[in-house]
C-alpha cells in the first residue's frame, strides 16, 4: 500500500472505526479473553445498543462454566469501574445482564443472585449531564427492575419460557440448553451467594464506597 493510499483509507475511517480499533489494541494489551472482549464491545459507551446476534453468542457462552467466570465478573466491572459519566456502559450491562437471565445459563441467575445487593445500590445512580438532564434515571430504572426480577421466580420461569419459545421460532429447534428445572443443578435459586461471593462482593461495595464512583452522597 503506497502513501495516497494509505491517506485515503485513514480519511475514509469514522471515529467509530477508530474507537473499535482502539478497543481492539486495549484487548489483546490487557490479555481479555474473547468472551471478555464480547462483553466490552456489548457495553461499550456508544449511543445505540448491543447486537441481538452478540448478546445471543455472549448468552450460549454462559453454559461453558470457563466462559460463564469470564462474562459476569467482566459485568460487574462495569458496575463498579466506570464513572458516572460513561453510564451507558453501566446501563448496557445491565441490559445484558437481563438478556442472560432469560437467555442464558441458570448459573447466571445464581451468580446474579449472588451479587444482588450491587444490583441494588446501581438504583441509587445519580447523573447529571451538561445539558442538566438526568441520565442517572436510566440505570435506575433497570436496576429496580432487575432486582424486582431477580425476586420473582415465577417471572424468570415465564420469560425463560419466552425466551425459548421465541428462539425456537425462528430457529425451529426444540429443547436445547436453557430450559428451567424446578431444581436447578446449578442451585436452583438457592443460597444467595457461597462465602467467597460473599467476600468478594464485600471488597467490590468497599471500592465503590471509597471512591464514591457514581453514588449520590447527599450534602
Amino acid at each position: 500500500m503506497d502513501f495516497n493510499d494509505l491517506k485515503s483509507t485513514v480519511s475514509n475511517l469514522t471515529l467509530y472505526d477508530l474507537k473499535a480499533g482502539f478497543r481492539k489494541a486495549q484487548n489483546a494489551v490487557m490479555n481479555y479473553t474473547d468472551m471478555e472482549a464480547k462483553v466490552r464491545e456489548a457495553t461499550n459507551n456508544e449511543p445505540w445498543g448491543a447486537s441481538s446476534t452478540t448478546m445471543q453468542e455472549i448468552a450460549n457462552a454462559t453454559f461453558s462454566y470457563q466462559s460463564l467466570n469470564e462474562i459476569m465478573p467482566m459485568i460487574y466491572r462495569r458496575f463498579t469501574e466506570k464513572s458516572a459519566e460513561e453510564w451507558r456502559q453501566i446501563y448496557k450491562a445491565l441490559q445484558l445482564l437481563e438478556f442472560l437471565i432469560k437467555h442464558g445459563s441458570e448459573r447466571v441467575i445464581d451468580d446474579a443472585r449472588g451479587h444482588i445487593t450491587l444490583l441494588k445500590m446501581l438504583r441509587q445512580f445519580h447523573f447529571i449531564d451538561q445539558n442538566g438532564k438526568d441520565q442517572g434515571i436510566n440505570v435506575r430504572n433497570r436496576a429496580k427492575e432487575l432486582a424486582e426480577l431477580l425476586g420473582d421466580v415465577e417471572r424468570i420461569r415465564a420469560e425463560r419460557k419466552k425466551a425459548r419459545a421465541t428462539k425456537n421460532k425462528y430457529t425451529g429447534v426444540e429443547g436445547g440448553g436453557g430450559g428451567f428445572s424446578g431444581g436447578s443443578r446449578y442451585g436452583g435459586f438457592g443460597p444467595e451467594s457461597s462465602g467467597r461471593q460473599r467476600r468478594g462482593l464485600r471488597r467490590i461495595l468497599w471500592r465503590c464506597i471509597r471512591r464514591r464512583r457514581w453514588f449520590w452522597w447527599p450534602d
